[in-house]
């Protein structure tokens, strides 16, 4: 995971009324339309751990992640792509 840095643009996503099935694969497209220095703020209605696990696991380098919690059933994560980083 490579080092915060303050993103260029941020493009929210909500996935709170997504499919749970399709929510990873819907964040993993999201993520790779960004250009290097922007990021996606994840909104989703559950703890996101899992996809943090699977981000570290197909992209160790090429992302950073904020994780806040915005309430008990509502968290807000900032994923972005290194300026440096992979296209």
């Amino acid at each position: 995971m490579s080092a915060f840095t303050a993103p260029a643009a941020v493009i929210v996503l909500d996935v709170g009324t997504v499919d749970p099935s399709e929510r990873h694969s819907m964040v993993f497209d999201t993520f790779a339309r960004l250009s290097p220095g922007q990021a996606l703020e994840l909104v989703s209605d559950h703890n996101p751990e899992p996809l943090l696990e699977e981000f570290a696991a197909e992209l160790p380098d090429g992302f950073w992640w904020q994780c806040g919690k915005g309430s008990p059933d509502l968290w807000r994560v900032l994923i972005g792509k290194p300026a440096t980083g992979l296209d």
